[in-house]
């Protein structure tokens, strides 16, 4: 009874297509595209973020795992606070739709002032990209926590949200690809003439950073004009996919509508709902596998673009192996999702984890091919 109700209200909304009880794919799309602007910004960060500290602010490597430690850290407090948010909002748009739209302004302007580079010094710059870095990582989540809750308030039917899913998994690849693309072709506009092989500055050292001072890498550049420019180029990149994020953000607003008609719990404080959640052991034993596995590869994926500049002595073929990487992983895709039908969920991630290992190793089985000359 309670579903035919409800059902009666998305029609009366034009949410539903009468008597079928289904998003069009419209609205699928609609749907769909707010899922771009998180791979997109998260990725772009983490293939670019390092070597933009390193080479163009001049920041030490130790100052540059701080900022990138913190801010992961700060995203691990951050996402239960805005989902306990987010569950006590209440208004006229719905409860997750005004909190995809309303931090659009603040997480684009932190955005673009990651890839600034103040003329301040070297500490206060540490400070400028940690507060930033944070901050962006907050307004993230604010997008993020609704939107993935946002699947479940579109509709009842359980085949039209896998179906939304769907949309939603295609729009997230794009935005991987928009990330290496716009980033890699701005950086290879930009920074064609920049070349920083400091491992000639140092010829007993076997490391890219000598005394761990990157300051060293800013003494192997042409001139500054070359840092200058590159910089524009990483500021021009973050200008097109803020852009891209307002557009996605405002699609999704404006192109959606949510179920009202959703129970939600709202006795429970948040120390008590959070010590529930972390009361379930099957839910730790995944949150703890999830939580290294992805701890692995955001540790390779922001250490990659030194290992091939500095170590394969690739840099100039960095964004090109990225999108390669990236092509072959969509083209994987049917792949794994026939694995997860045929062996199910729990078996294909453990077989996906075992695979990854070696491979992991391999990297560091690839000799320095750098030339270390006078």
């Amino acid at each position: 009874m309670k579903k035919n109700v409800i059902k009666q209200k998305f029609e009366q909304d034009g949410l539903m297509i009468k008597n079928e009880g289904k998003l069009s794919i419209f609205q699928k799309i609609c749907f769909a595209v707010g899922g771009l602007p998180y791979q997109m910004c998260g990725n772009a960060l983490g293939l670019f973020i390092s070597p933009f500290l390193l080479e163009v602010s001049q920041i030490r490597p130790k100052q540059v795992s701080v900022i990138l430690f913190s801010g992961r850290g700060w995203d691990a407090v951050t996402d239960p606070l805005i989902g306990f948010f987010v569950n006590r909002t209440n208004t006229r748009f719905g409860k997750l739709r005004p909190w995809i739209l309303f931090p659009v302004p603040f997480a684009i302007f932190c955005y673009i002032m990651i890839w600034y580079v103040p003329d301040i010094s070297r500490s206060s710059k540490t400070i400028w990209y940690l507060v930033f870095y944070c901050f962006f990582q907050t307004f993230l989540s604010c997008l993020h926590v609704p939107y993935t809750s946002l699947t479940m308030y579109l509709t009842p039917d359980q085949a039209e949200r896998d179906s939304a899913t769907g949309y939603r998994m295609v729009f997230e690849v794009l935005g991987v690809l928009l990330a290496a693309v716009i980033q890699g072709i701005m950086i290879s506009i930009y920074g064609s003439t920049v070349n920083c092989d400091v491992t000639t500055l140092n010829l007993k050292s076997t490391t890219p950073f000598p005394y761990n001072d990157s300051s060293l890498i800013s003494n192997n550049l042409n001139d500054d004009s070359d840092t200058n420019k590159l910089s524009e180029g990483y500021l021009i990149s973050a200008s097109i996919m803020s852009l891209i994020y307002l557009i996605c953000c405002l699609t999704t607003f404006f192109g959606t509508k949510e179920m009202k008609d959703v129970i939600t719990d709202h006795n429970k404080e948040f120390f008590k709902s959070f010590k529930s959640v972390f009361s379930h052991k099957s839910y730790i034993t995944l949150l703890l596998a999830f939580l290294f596995n992805s701890l692995a590869v955001q540790l390779v994926q922001s250490n990659l673009a030194l290992f091939c500049k500095y170590t394969v002595d690739a840099g100039d073929q960095y964004q090109y192996l990225i999108i390669v990487l990236l092509v072959s992983s969509i083209l994987s895709l049917p792949l794994w999702q026939y694995l997860m039908i045929k062996l199910g969920k729990k078996t294909t991630y453990a077989v996906g984890l075992i695979l990854l290992i070696p491979n992991l190793f391999v990297l560091l089985y690839i000799e320095n091919t750098s030339n270390f000359k006078n």
